[in-house]
């Protein structure tokens, strides 16, 4: 059995951004494993026992989402330095992170006695990986072209006179909307990449949503998305955990349920942006999704030349003058929603018309 370890730690982003992952095998016992939050002079924080939380599954294991700024009485990690991870064998891991150049010494605690490792500064909007267990972390910001939402090659859209390939839409044609009636499309944006440049960065591999995976007949086809691209849920648990009807989730939180999963096996993907006068829910495959959202991170994953155009069609967007079309939870409650889902085995879409 692998020692447990944190697969990813964001933080410094706000309220409502930071959270921890700890990735263990797959049914491994958490009922004693801890993760201990310290203050920069060594005192603790907060305790969080991983017991009573429900997993995700990512990768052949079991990650466990926590939420600081739920469980923590401050507003995310800014004011901390450490974090220990530890069970009733001893502690696993006990690293520090952000600007601070000097490491942390535990003064109580599990770690108490301990000098931490340094694994990083990630800063506001990012967050620190692993790919090798823990051995080392990297800052990861998502600032690739095809990471931001997008559509893939062959993707058919609803129109009013049909479905339409993605790649056969032009300016202007109208597109179908979930909010009913259809707005005209002011921009195709496309960008193609090779195996080479799949094979050097694996994030921009798409994810794949069987047909029927959403809901019945949820998709109506296979689905090839970006892993940043959003899907529409809507479901009794949105209602009680945001008090709204359906929220928008990234389609790399869903690879944990039945269907959905990062497709390792494409050779060449072009990916599509649909730019509308403002942020859409449309539909594809008739599964209700975004068009592009122009937040900050989408706008540094584009090229120069899509920027330029982007800056002359909506120059509110270079000052973040555009607002989303629906809720868009935070990472670590998009995680919290999907595991209740698969606990509950209920699909992503209820309760609305699924594209009737």
């Amino acid at each position: 059995m692998a020692d447990p370890f944190f697969s990813e730690i964001k933080y410094l982003g706000g309220r409502n951004l930071d959270f921890i992952e700890v990735a263990v095998d797959p049914g491994a016992d958490v009922s004693d494993l801890v993760v201990t939050i310290y203050q920069s002079d060594g005192t603790i924080r907060s305790s969080n026992p991983l017991q009573g939380l429900v997993p995700t599954q990512s990768g052949g294991r079991d990650i466990y989402v926590i939420d600081t700024t739920s469980t923590d009485t401050f507003t995310g990690l800014a004011l901390n330095n450490g974090l220990s991870l530890s069970d009733s064998s001893g502690v696993y891991a006990f690293f520090s992170f952000d600007n601070r150049p000097d490491p942390v010494t535990a003064v109580d605690g599990p770690a108490a006695g301990l000098t931490s490792t340094q694994i990083g500064q990630a800063g506001s909007g990012a967050s620190l990986e692993t790919n090798d267990q823990g051995a080392s972390y990297q800052v990861q910001t998502d600032p690739n072209p095809g990471t931001i939402p997008c559509l893939t090659l062959g993707t058919r859209v609803r129109t009013p006179q049909g479905p339409v390939a993605v790649e056969e839409l032009k300016p202007g044609q109208l597109v179908c909307t979930y909010d009913g009636g259809a707005v005209p499309l002011v921009s195709v944006l496309r960008r193609t990449l090779s195996a080479a440049e799949l094979a050097a960065n694996p994030r921009l591999c798409p994810v794949k949503i069987d047909a029927g995976a959403l809901a019945r007949d949820r998709p109506t086809r296979d689905l090839w998305v970006s892993r940043q691209h959003r899907m529409l849920v809507v479901s009794p648990i949105v209602k009680r955990m945001f008090a709204v009807p359906e929220v928008l989730i990234a389609a790399i939180r869903l690879v944990s349920l039945p269907g959905i999963s990062v497709d390792r096996s494409a050779r060449e993907v072009t990916y599509f942006h649909l730019l509308f006068d403002r942020h859409e829910v449309i539909f594809a495959e008739d599964s209700p999704t975004e068009s592009l959202f122009l937040g900050p991170e989408a706008l540094k994953s584009l090229s120069p030349e899509d920027r330029a155009e982007i800056s002359a069609l909506f120059p509110e967007a270079l000052s973040g003058g555009v607002c989303p079309g629906r809720t868009i939870p935070p990472g670590a409650q998009q995680k919290r929603l999907v595991a209740r889902h698969a606990a509950n085995r209920k699909p992503l879409l209820q309760g609305e018309d699924e594209g009737a």
